[in-house]
C-alpha cells in the first residue's frame, strides 16, 4: 500500500470509526466495565480463566468484527465507494486490523484483571487460544454480514453459533467453541484458520 493510499484509507478508517463504529466500541467498553459484576477474577486456575475468556470475553469478537460493513449497507454509499479507482479491499483490511487490535487489547485487559486477582494460569497459551476463538466467533458474524448486507443478521448468526455450542459442541468438531474450559488447548489453529477463511471470503464478496 503506497503512502498516499495509506493516508487516504487511514482517513476513511478514522471517519468510519467516528461515524459508524463508535457505538460498538462503547458497547465493548461497557462489556469491560461491568465484567466484574458477572465474572470473578480472583484465584482462578487454568480452566476457570479459560471459562472467563470463552463464555464472556469472546462476545467482544461479535461486537467488533460483525459491523465492519455497516456503511456499505446504504446502497448510495456502496455505489459511491465502488466508483472510486482505489480498491475497496484495502479499506476493509484496515477496518479488520483496527478491530483485531481492539480485540487484542480487550483480551490483554482481562488477562491483567485475572492476574491482578491472584489467578494462576498459563498466560501465553490462554492468550493465544482466546485470540483465535474470539476472532473465529467474530468472523462468523462478519461473513454472514457480508453475504446478507445486514449486520443484524450477522449478529444473530454469531450468537446462534455461540448458543448452539453450549451443550452441542460435539456437532462442530474441531471448530466447536469452549474447548479450553474443558482442558483442550489444541483447537486454536482450527479457529485461526476458520477465521482467516471467513474474513478473506467476506472481503472477497464485498470488494
Amino acid at each position: 500500500m503506497k503512502k498516499t493510499d495509506f493516508c487516504q484509507y487511514g482517513w476513511l478508517t478514522v471517519s468510519f470509526i467516528k461515524r459508524q463504529y463508535y457505538p460498538h466500541l462503547l458497547l465493548t467498553l461497557l462489556l469491560v466495565i461491568f465484567s466484574g459484576g458477572f465474572v470473578s477474577f480472583k484465584g482462578l486456575g487454568d480452566l476457570q480463566a479459560a471459562t472467563v475468556m470463552e463464555m464472556y470475553v469472546s462476545f467482544a469478537g461479535i461486537l467488533l468484527l460483525t459491523p465492519l460493513f455497516t456503511p456499505e449497507q446504504d446502497k448510495d454509499i456502496r455505489d459511491l465507494e465502488r466508483s472510486k479507482a482505489t480498491p475497496m479491499w484495502k479499506l476493509y483490511l484496515l477496518r479488520i486490523l483496527s478491530a483485531i487490535l481492539v480485540c487484542l487489547f480487550v483480551i490483554l485487559l482481562f488477562t491483567g484483571f485475572m492476574k491482578r486477582g491472584g489467578s494462576d494460569f498459563e498466560t501465553g497459551i490462554l492468550f493465544r487460544g482466546a485470540c483465535c476463538e474470539l476472532l473465529f466467533l467474530g468472523s462468523i458474524g462478519f461473513f454472514v454480514s457480508a453475504v446478507t448486507n445486514q449486520a443484524v443478521i450477522g449478529y444473530m448468526a454469531a450468537v446462534v453459533y455461540y448458543a448452539t455450542n453450549i451443550g452441542g459442541g460435539k456437532y462442530f468438531g474441531r471448530l466447536a467453541l469452549f474447548q479450553m474450559m474443558q482442558g483442550d488447548y489444541g483447537a486454536w489453529i482450527y479457529w485461526l484458520l476458520g477465521a482467516a477463511v471467513l474474513l478473506t471470503a467476506g472481503v472477497f464478496l464485498r470488494k
